[in-house]
């Protein structure tokens, strides 16, 4: 467990795990992808730090970062002022692990690209699951709770780039950024429901899917810098494409809440909102005009659960 403390001016990563796995035949230890000898940093407690200033020498770093690892938690963390991205997971090895409760803003100050959380999953690993068991199929990552501030060069708050999968974001503020949910290069199983964002260009960008496998963004409040973009954007060439049924493997959306300065909203895929709930896609979700700053904050904290007034208590985060 690494709690309570305090990290600043770090050259590198302030915080790094990094695990050990095996290949076959020539493959040197370190290298392969069989993970199953269990030579990994499994359940750390990372909690109630505060870091500010990584990467003085290394730009790549974070305060977070973790490689071949899984299951840990980073909870109620306060980190700011740091070049690349404020938390970093490097592969999808094993899952399991949840970041909850905290506070980053001032990343990717030195670089453009992603935001206060990054993640990768290039490769296929095996592992032990909790059972004892080996498998290939990763436990789903949390984001909860969290207040992630896209300012500076950021992308998004949540950057789940090349491959990531099984990722389940939710009840979290995200102000700021260009894009609410984010997934690339054969990404999919990504959840984003329950979230607040705030003052961002479009509500989610994600890549296709297999049908059983696609991404999910639901229950949302997305405020729009524009009315001229569409909230989703996605590969539409997956409606009809499975007999089963006609929205294919297009990502699941509903019940999401798009404002906009004029209340209106540009059309995805070809037509209106109002076209594609006709035929019982994306529905529940509305369009209406910017709420105020108050309504906002009201939203937020009671997102988040924080007291209805700074006064209303002096924690600064919750034990």
């Amino acid at each position: 467990m690494i709690q309570n403390s305090l990290f600043h001016e770090i050259g590198d990563n302030i915080i790094a795990q990094l695990g050990i796995t095996e290949g076959a035949g020539p493959v040197a230890v370190g290298m392969g992808p069989d993970g199953t000898k269990g030579d990994q940093p499994i359940g750390t407690i990372i909690k109630s730090n505060f870091a500010y200033r990584c990467g003085l020498f290394e730009k790549q770093s974070s305060f977070y970062f973790q490689a071949k690892s899984a299951r840990n938690t980073i909870e109620n963390n306060v980190f700011f002022h740091g070049p690349r991205a404020g938390m970093n997971f490097n592969d999808g090895f094993g899952g399991g692990s949840k970041v909850l409760g905290n506070l980053m803003f001032s990343t990717v100050m030195e670089s453009g690209d992603h935001g206060p959380f990054n993640s990768w999953d290039r490769q296929v690993w095996t592992w032990l699951d909790q059972d004892g068991k080996e498998t290939l199929l990763k436990d789903y990552d949390e984001i909860a709770g969290n207040f992630f501030m896209g300012n500076y060069y950021g992308q998004e708050s949540i950057d789940n780039d090349d491959g990531s999968a099984y990722y389940n974001t939710h009840h979290n503020f995200f102000p700021y950024a260009k894009t609410g949910m984010k997934n690339d290069f054969n990404g999919h199983d990504n959840h984003h429901h329950d979230n607040l964002y705030a003052y961002i260009s479009k509500g989610m960008a994600v890549c296709g899917n297999l049908a059983g496998h696609e991404d999910k963004f639901y229950n949302n409040k997305v405020i729009q810098t524009s009315d001229e973009t569409s909230y989703a954007s996605f590969d539409c060439g997956c409606f009809l494409q499975n007999n089963a049924s006609k929205f294919g493997n297009c990502p699941q959306l509903h019940d999401n809440t798009i404002y906009s300065l004029d209340g209106t909203m540009d059309s995805y895929c070809g037509k209106p909102l109002a076209d594609w709930q006709a035929q019982g896609f994306d529905v529940g979700t509305t369009v209406q005009k910017w709420p105020s700053p108050d309504e906002v904050i009201s939203y937020a904290r009671e997102l988040l659960e924080l007291p209805a007034s700074a006064s209303a208590s002096q924690q600064v985060w919750r034990d």
